[in-house]
């Protein structure tokens, strides 16, 4: 059977109804007149025909007494009426109906009794093009696995292996008793496992205390506080050619100039609405360490949280300031990595299920930052499904407790796809964030050396 590790426990404990714990693309798609009849129909069944390459048709089932770890189950059964929808519109879709649709479907929380994910596919969008939202629950994968989700669905010809083997069916799961001695003979043989691991654990934490790997404190805003239930969202597209390009030009990264991005267009707004604090904001943001012998699938990440930069009013010097933050990040992360892939332990999961709800009640953040920021690669090349050529994938990101907002990009070809998601009730005008956002880029595109020797 396979297991659910607790990493992937994690983002189940940390779901609720206002923070739905949700991987999503909103992909549009450009019809070729060849295919414009049934086109919604055809790609429908595209999709259809390419999920049992992919881990999503499945189910988790939970293990008795929360002894051992849930597991992943072949669906007995799959509603593909309810798995994938075709939504059809009288008259086209504009950009601001298509947010409305993810503003409210991302807040529709999928049943894990079911298969984890929903296809929507909206078949008339303006410009003679076709939507396709895909939402499937972070348990699954992370930001890297749900990107190579994405390409077995389409017309790639990738090959991932077969992603039933090894799982049963439900019928064929063992019975109570056969199942807890299963396990109880598991954890035996896992002891001197368990003890490396803690060892490593031990290590990591000491290593942590040390005064150089210290974080700055994440400031309090008025933005801080629970999440309401409510979304805002809008996308923005940015040459990937020209990002690439500038952040060269500063000897940077491609990761790094989007953090300055994000910390210009965030210390913008929270000087327009008198709530800049004096030490910089911070983010709640992922690093992969996924390797070859992990697999496709499953998450894979490290937390990190560098800073934003938001106290330095010169561009420069805050892009320099986010490099030194992310060289902090990067020392911190392989002491981060050996506190995660954890083995199960006995009760594991009750006993995480029980910590989750006392912290849920006491009012306490899980994990730290302002803001989420998250940069996950996308394909070099074109994309395509059913024949339909891909125009643009931009990310409908999740919102966690406690941040009002969450920046995460994309590469699309030669397009650099942004999806931004704000909690309203504390950002009530998420395009003024937009315009900040090209507004800041455009700053840094002006002090770049490359557009002055391209001029």
């Amino acid at each position: 059977m396979e297991k659910l590790r607790p990493d992937d426990h994690f983002l189940i404990l940390l779901e609720g109804d206002e923070t739905p714990i949700q991987l999503g693309s909103l992909v549009v798609l450009d019809i070729p007149d060849a295919l414009r009849v049934d086109a919604a129909q055809r790609l429908r069944r595209h999709l259809l025909d390419r999920l049992p390459a992919t881990p999503l048709l499945r189910v988790l089932r939970h293990a008795p007494l929360s002894f051992d770890s849930d597991v992943w189950v072949c669906a007995d059964h799959v509603d593909f009426d309810h798995h994938v929808v075709i939504h059809h519109s009288d008259s086209p879709l504009t950009d601001r109906d298509l947010a409305a649709f993810v503003e409210r479907h991302v807040m529709i929380r999928l049943d894990l009794s079911r298969p984890p994910f929903v296809v929507h596919i909206l078949d008339n969008v303006a410009g003679g093009r076709m939507a396709m939202y895909v939402n499937v629950h972070h348990c699954v994968t992370d930001g890297v696995g749900f990107q190579t989700l994405l390409g077995l669905l389409s017309d790639d010809l990738v090959d991932e292996g077969d992603p039933a083997v090894g799982l049963r069916c439900e019928s064929q799961l063992p019975s109570r008793h056969d199942w807890l001695a299963a396990s109880v003979r598991g954890f035996r043989e896992q002891r001197p496992l368990r003890s490396e691991v803690d060892a490593r654990r031990v290590g990591a934490v000491t290593a942590l205390r040390d005064p150089a790997l210290q974080r700055p404190a994440t400031p309090k805003l008025s933005l801080s506080g629970p999440t309401s239930a409510n979304r805002a969202y809008t996308r923005i597209t940015i040459p990937f050619g020209e990002m690439k390009l500038i952040a060269r030009s500063f000897d940077a990264t491609l990761n790094d100039l989007f953090l300055a991005l994000v910390g210009g267009a965030a210390r913008d707004y929270l000087i327009q609405t008198n709530d800049l604090p004096t030490i910089p904001l911070t983010t709640n943001s992922a690093r992969s360490y996924r390797r070859p012998e992990h697999g496709p699938f499953g998450n894979r990440i490290v937390a990190i949280h560098p800073h934003l930069a938001t106290h330095l009013v010169d561009p420069i010097e805050r892009l320099r300031s986010i490099q030194d933050s992310m060289v902090l990040e990067r020392r911190r992360t392989v002491h981060d990595e050996a506190l995660l892939n954890q083995p199960e332990t006995p009760f594991g999961p009750r006993i995480r299920r029980d910590r989750f709800a006392k912290h849920r009640r006491s009012g306490g953040t899980i994990l730290p930052g302002n803001i989420t920021v998250s940069n996950v690669p996308g394909p070099a090349h074109e994309r395509s499904y059913a024949g339909l050529r891909q125009v643009s994938n931009h990310p409908t990101p999740l919102l966690g407790s406690g941040r009002p907002l969450n920046f995460t990009a994309r590469r699309n070809a030669d397009a650099f796809d942004i999806g931004l998601m704000a909690d309203p009730e504390k950002i009530p005008d998420i395009e003024r964030i937009a315009t900040l956002f090209r507004q800041s880029f455009e700053r840094y595109a002006s002090l770049s050396p490359s557009r002055s020797q391209r001029s």
